[in-house]
């Protein structure tokens, strides 16, 4: 055997070896990624509780949580895909819902205002909190959606990543398709959109504190000014 037969049997071995290992280090960052992705989802999913106040639907069909004869009425115009909304539901809802909410001072209502021209996936979004509330778990739908919003935000189909969310919270989740795929909620929903349009409102997310239109930094103000006005 020649001394250039054995060396390019030595070097097909070695590339053969380089080869595997490529393949090897492409299934473990795979699978570290899955893995990651099924902590985080795990994660967030364990921070929503479904509330402690009463919750219900209006008479214009729109969900709240609250005491629905509170003095001060705050509707939400919230957009799901919309960061800011998201960063309201994370970070000052929860006190919002502490202070004000489950002390039966303030009933909290959520008025979609999907941001189409911005937005291709807020109707969608509006649409998976509502079919999650056909099962009584609107709120839990509504959490997962702004805590995961970076997740889906972007995808061009979004449906195969809510219904993965519906199995979270708990609901059937072929009756959550089914409705999503019917479109049940989709024209009350654009129709909440025209509606909010129609009252001023041009952002996301706004607040009507019994009738006065503030963003959310001045949310909190406004609250207690209605509430002092109230006598509460």
């Amino acid at each position: 055997m020649s001394v250039q037969s054995t060396r390019g049997r030595r070097v097909k071995a070695a590339k053969q070896n380089n080869l595997l290992y490529l393949y090897i280090a492409v299934v473990v960052v795979a699978m570290v990624a899955v893995v990651g992705l099924v902590i985080f989802l795990k994660r967030n999913s364990n921070e929503v509780k479904a509330p402690m106040a009463p919750v219900g639907r209006t008479a214009e069909g729109f969900y709240y949580k609250g005491n629905p004869d509170a003095a001060v009425k705050v509707i939400a115009f919230e957009d799901f895909q919309c960061p800011g909304c998201a960063y309201f539901s994370r970070n000052l809802a929860p006190i919002l819902e502490r202070d004000y909410i489950n002390t039966g001072r303030v009933q909290f209502i959520f008025h979609e205002l999907p941001l189409t021209n911005i937005h291709p996936n807020a109707v969608a979004a509006a649409e998976a909190a509502r079919c999650a509330g056909d099962q009584g778990k609107f709120w839990e739908m509504h959490d997962q959606l702004f805590n995961n919003q970076s997740l889906w935000a972007q995808l061009s189909s979004p449906l195969n990543t809510f219904s993965g969310y519906a199995g979270i919270i708990g609901i059937n989740r072929t009756t959550f398709e089914a409705c999503m795929q019917a479109g049940t909620h989709r024209e009350a929903i654009l129709t909440a959109a025209k509606d909010a349009a129609t009252l001023g409102v041009q952002a996301t997310p706004s607040f009507s504190v019994n009738g006065q239109l503030v963003d959310s930094n001045r949310l909190f103000t406004a609250i207690d000014a209605a509430l002092r006005a109230a006598g509460r």
